[in-house]
């Protein structure tokens, strides 16, 4: 952002949907904040916004409180950084958040201990859900505002391109925040010391049915083919190498093991 001024480049560019029609915002092209990218927030209202640098998602979400007032806020995303985790513990502190729920990337202890392990002294492990989960999102909602957040950009920094939604919409908001709940029933522990392996079985499990549904009748032609059981294709177990590469593979749940990472290594 410090060059923003000497840069030509558009930084933001940001479209308002009101009512069926598009309209430019000009001074959205030249952006270096997000009120200036967003503009003023209407109830039944929308913004997308395309931005260069100049919006972060944490940018973002500022701004929807500055609009609401202090709110319970839900954000999904696949990293956090340092900073970002500073400008929301801030947002709790002075109230402006009321509640915050985080749900993030069952990869992230793994990719990142350190941002991990601020993350969990800075909200607490019950404040934080991990799942596999690449959606970037948010929800801001009181008595009088609900706002959803969409976004390509992680919470951390974002010098790319990247796009913003954002829009008043409470029974949108209260659609997502009730099918996230579901990631926050469990008890912290239950969210934390689990492999990774399990962390995808839980997601796959995730809105299938209970039981496996009845078969219906249906009109079956020459070509139908019935299989009883799925074809496995043989497998090689992934094993070290050698001795030297043994360091690589790890039983600890949040060990560096590249069967997890889905790394061939193969010799």
């Amino acid at each position: 952002m410090a060059n923003a001024g000497r840069e030509r480049a558009p930084r933001t560019a940001a479209i308002r949907l009101r009512s069926g029609r598009t309209g430019l915002r000009r001074r959205g092209l030249t952006a270096i904040d997000a009120r200036s990218a967003f503009g003023r927030l209407t109830r039944g209202g929308r913004v997308v916004c395309l931005s260069k640098g100049a919006v972060s998602f944490a940018d973002a979400v500022r701004y929807l409180l500055e609009t609401a007032g202090p709110a319970d806020v839900l954000l999904t995303t696949w990293a956090i950084g340092a900073k970002e985790i500073a400008a929301f513990r801030d947002l709790l502190s002075n109230g402006t958040i009321r509640s915050l729920r985080l749900l993030v990337d069952a990869s992230f202890p793994n990719r990142q201990p350190a941002y991990t392990a601020k993350l969990r002294a800075t909200f607490g492990a019950d404040a934080i859900r991990l799942a596999t989960c690449h959606a970037k999102l948010g929800t801001v909602i009181n008595d009088r505002w609900a706002f959803v957040l969409l976004s390509s950009a992680n919470a951390n920094a974002n010098n790319r391109l990247e796009v913003f939604q954002v829009e008043h919409n409470r029974r949108l908001a209260t659609a997502i925040n009730r099918t996230l709940d579901h990631w926050f029933r469990p008890s912290a522990g239950e969210s934390w010391d689990v492999s990774r392996g399990e962390h995808t079985r839980r997601f796959e499990a995730w809105g299938a049915p209970a039981t496996p549904a009845a078969p219906s009748a249906a009109i079956g032609g020459p070509d139908d083919v019935h299989v009883d059981a799925p074809l496995e294709a043989p497998t090689r177990p992934l094993l070290p190498a050698t001795a030297a590469d043994a360091p690589y593979f790890s039983s600890d749940p949040w060990g560096v093991d590249l069967r997890r990472a889905g790394i061939s290594f193969l010799r």
